[in-house]
């Protein structure tokens, strides 16, 4: 187990001299010991040069002990106070090493072949910035509840509706962080949102329609707890974007129509029906 400042020397040289882009994954952690183990697991299942960057805001519920067990020498972590989950993606953005990028919570988990695609596509093709795709929804015991397959990139259409781009399973190339250097730590919940709004702001996407990643949803997490916040703050970072006064009239129509059906026609906030 390497601290993340040795993470810069750990490059296989066999790994570097191949045509495939080095991944790194960021993943901000506070009290994950009941989840994390999973994902660790599902990074080292990757057939690729990796480094998994894991940053912990002091846990103290098992979460370090368990860190301390890990024997993967591409595992780099950190604990120690933060300011929340934004800054410590950001911490560990600012050390990352690879060619590609991956931010994904320590309660949720890879697909690997699906990931392995995803690199595979953007090593095939550099003119593509950036690659998503779907989630596995699971609940707080690992079962499987919903399968979300999201339709092609929309820049525009991520600006309006913002939900239906799965943003855990955003792997984007580095070169992309010189113009987005870091996320906005004024968000307490829609950091992302405004990240990848700004990162992927006339970039190439590609989406691929299967898959990435397993998604837990349980009770503990932000969208249980405060499903409001998020929503609010992407009313607040839409309007940043708005060029025109019809602009502006589409996003709050847009908005009050999600918060006015979404709770009466689906499961909302649930991703899947309660048993």
């Amino acid at each position: 187990m390497a601290s993340v400042t040795d993470i810069a020397v750990q490059r296989s040289p066999a790994l570097a001299s191949r045509a495939v882009p080095r991944l790194s994954v960021i993943t901000p952690i506070f009290n994950s010991a009941d989840y994390l183990p999973q994902l660790l697991d599902s990074v080292a299942a990757l057939r690729h040069d990796v480094e998994h960057i894991v940053m912990d805001g002091g846990s103290r519920d098992g979460t370090v002990q368990l860190l301390k067990k890990r024997t993967d020498p591409r595992v780099a972590w950190r604990s120690e106070p933060d300011r929340g989950q934004t800054h410590a993606v950001n911490k560990g953005l600012a050390c990352a090493t690879g060619d590609v990028l991956n931010w994904i919570n320590g309660d949720n988990a890879y697909l690997p072949d699906a990931v392995q695609r995803a690199l595979d596509l953007l090593a095939a093709r550099p003119e593509v910035d950036a690659v998503f795709g779907g989630i596995d929804f699971i609940d707080e015991h690992g079962r499987f509840r919903r399968r979300y397959i999201p339709g092609p990139w929309s820049w525009r259409r991520y600006l309006y509706v913002g939900d239906y781009v799965p943003t855990e399973t955003i792997f984007f190339r580095r070169s992309l962080l010189e113009r987005v250097p870091q996320l906005n730590e004024s968000f307490a919940d829609a950091a992302d949102y405004d990240f990848y709004l700004r990162l992927l702001h006339r970039r190439r996407v590609e989406v691929l329609r299967e898959p990435l990643i397993l998604y837990r949803y349980h009770p503990d997490s932000k969208t249980a707890r405060d499903p409001w916040l998020a929503q609010g703050e992407h009313r607040v970072i839409r309007a940043a974007w708005a060029r025109r006064l019809a602009d502006r009239h589409v996003m709050t129509a847009i908005d009050t129509t999600k918060r006015t059906l979404l709770p009466r026609l689906t499961d909302w906030p649930r991703p899947y029906p309660d048993d």
